[in-house]
């Protein structure tokens, strides 16, 4: 349910890779176990919900954090369970610091008249050009506020090399971005051969572009998370070929529900409600129930296209990443494999976001842990004994010479 091994996934990106290997003595097996269950999380996830109805929105951060601590502390590896202590308040506070600012520029830009989809493009390019920094400076974030044995993780890389890892998805993210803004201004001036070609290559872009950009983040991941003295050797753990590739197949997924359900979708609430989209993009800068209307015809497709997206390519995306990137991580006194089982898996994810649909929602904690409990016990650690203190000699009687 989007959940892709995030509390493991945040907590172990961290060794290296296999160039260690030879130091691995009597290293202990120790199976990554979860002991989540939808009748303890049920109570959690309902009171979240019902804050974030209440507040519109303005608790997300005491919802995420709840959410976070009752994942990780349900995740043990060797015996101890992962630990979450970010503050909520904090994460408040920078949230309704960053609202403003964005709240401000946007009423600025909705001032400009005819130009405001210009001003829309210049904001949208300069956050484009910043989203490398943002997400070295949230995996950071998460990364310091997480433990295991009582030990803090950290980030070993700059901006520089959040830059270098995810420049080119940014780039690319980019071009769709202008494409995009392009071919809304081509329909509000009835140019709508110009506008179908701007459309679909932004749209095209996203689909490939946005893959991308989460394998290469999976991968800084790994790179450079540490824990204490434990780094990565940044050896390749995916080639460039590879990476697009497994890119260019989720966005075929991705292209293929923009096509079968969000246009089709769109194009039946705009017949069924009469309101023209070209007619609510000229309103928009001028007319704030233009802006309304827009929202209802657009957001059932988006919807629709948005649980496709969650229910067969990201888990597709997640477990082929998950598998790639976790067995090939090791240190010389630690090492870990992953074999999600695919195919079980994606029959996992249907059938829950089947579910969470038909029972609007209530489904959901049962299907959340159970895809995490299938993917985090998918994967297990050797650790050797040392790491651990004498606690780690006797936990498993699996050893690796």
């Amino acid at each position: 349910m989007g959940f892709d091994g995030g509390c493991f996934a945040t907590a172990w990106m961290l060794a290296p890779q296999r160039g260690a290997q030879n130091g691995l003595m009597q290293s202990v097996r120790h199976p990554v176990v979860f002991t989540g269950e939808a009748h303890t999380y049920r109570p959690l996830w309902r009171r979240n919900v019902l804050l974030l109805c209440l507040t519109l929105g303005l608790s997300f951060p005491w919802a995420l954090t709840s959410k976070l601590r009752y994942l990780y502390g349900h995740t043990q590896v060797a015996g101890h369970a992962l630990g979450y202590h970010a503050n909520p308040l904090q994460m408040f506070l920078g949230n309704l610091l960053g609202m403003v600012l964005l709240n401000a520029l946007y009423y600025g830009i909705a001032q400009m008249g005819s130009y405001a989809w210009m001003g829309v493009a210049t904001l949208q390019l300069l956050m484009a050009v910043a989203l490398p920094f943002m997400l070295h400076g949230f995996l950071s974030f998460q990364l310091t506020h997480t433990s295991w044995r009582g030990q803090r993780l950290h980030l070993a890389a700059g901006p520089r090399d959040a830059w270098h890892a995810m420049a080119v998805p940014t780039l690319i993210y980019i071009a769709s971005g202008v494409m995009a803004v392009w071919a809304v201004m081509m329909l509000q001036a009835d140019r709508r051969a110009l506008a179908w070609l701007y459309g679909g290559l932004a749209v095209t872009g996203f689909c490939v572009g946005l893959p991308l950009l989460y394998v290469q983040f999976k991968r800084y991941q790994h790179r450079y998370a540490a824990w204490g003295s434990l780094r990565n050797q940044c050896e390749p753990d995916l080639s460039h070929g590879q990476s697009l590739g497994l890119s260019l197949r989720v966005g075929l997924l991705a292209w293929l529900a923009c096509v079968l359900l969000v246009l089709p979708l769109t194009w039946l609430l705009s017949d069924w409600t009469g309101w023209e989209v070209r007619a609510l993009l000229a309103r928009a800068g001028t007319d704030g129930s233009a802006g309304f209307s827009m929202a209802l015809v657009l957001l059932p497709g988006l919807a629709m296209g948005l649980a496709w997206m969650m229910a067969l390519p990201y888990p597709y995306l997640g477990a082929s990443l998950q598998n790639r990137l976790w067995s090939s991580t090791s240190h010389e006194a630690m090492r870990f494999e992953s074999q999600v089982p695919l195919n079980a898996l994606l029959r996992l994810s249907a059938r829950n976001w089947l579910w969470v649909v038909v029972t609007l929602g209530w489904y959901f904690p049962v299907a959340a842990m159970a895809e995490a409990r299938l993917r985090l016990q998918s994967v297990a650690v050797w650790v050797r004994p040392d790491l651990l203190g004498s606690e780690g000699a006797s936990d498993t009687p699996q050893a690796s010479a």
